[in-house]
């Protein structure tokens, strides 16, 4: 379904859709293309993050990904994919880009999400748990592991997921699922060394 955005002059109007502003983006609206970054800038910073592990590399990413969009404005075919999936299908495919290049790319980092612990033991235990998390998507293939970002971490539907990445909605559901048996597969051997 198309994001609704509200422009400052047509707030309390009527709601612009993702698709209209990447049109208005087209015709030279800098006001729609800021609007559209404002929108998907921090999720595209935490898919890219969480592919590649390094902020700094991200960062990289996700504005040559606005980049791209700015200058393919006109390109876009509201027919072919929701402009959500447009974007993300650049974003994904500058993040495998970016793996292949440089293969060091491959720690993840987890922001903190966990709510404050008072207890230092168990507070100890979950920082254990996030990196050995961090460790094992880590280990994965990107696109399972994008799958994963997408699906787990973003809220994408699984034909949202399925069209950034290029797949069937079937070889998605496929890919997903080989990618939590690895993740549980990583997560037991952690689980066996910490408690050896």
């Amino acid at each position: 379904m198309p994001r609704k955005h509200k422009t400052d002059s047509e707030a309390g109007v009527t709601a612009v859709t993702d698709e209209e502003m990447i049109m208005r983006v087209s015709q030279g609206d800098a006001t729609a293309f800021e609007t559209l970054v404002d929108h998907y800038q921090k999720s595209a910073l935490r898919v890219a993050q969480r592919c590649i592990g390094q902020l700094a590399e991200a960062e990289d990413l996700v504005q040559e990904t606005f980049l791209q969009i700015h200058h393919h404005a006109h390109q876009y075919d509201s027919e072919t994919a929701s402009f959500k999936t447009w974007f993300f299908s650049i974003l994904i495919n500058l993040c495998r880009n970016a793996l292949k290049r440089n293969r060091s790319l491959s720690f993840i980092e987890l922001p903190e999400d966990a709510p404050a612990i008072d207890d230092p033991e168990s507070d100890f235990a979950h920082e254990e748990e996030r990196v050995a998390l961090a460790a094992a998507m880590a280990k994965l293939p990107p696109n399972q592991r994008l799958a994963l970002i997408l699906r787990h971490y973003e809220g994408f539907s699984y034909s949202e997921a399925a069209a950034a990445l290029g797949l069937s909605t079937q070889a998605f559901a496929s890919l997903l699922a080989r990618a939590k048996r690895s993740l549980r597969r990583e997560l037991a051997e952690f689980e066996k060394k910490s408690s050896d």
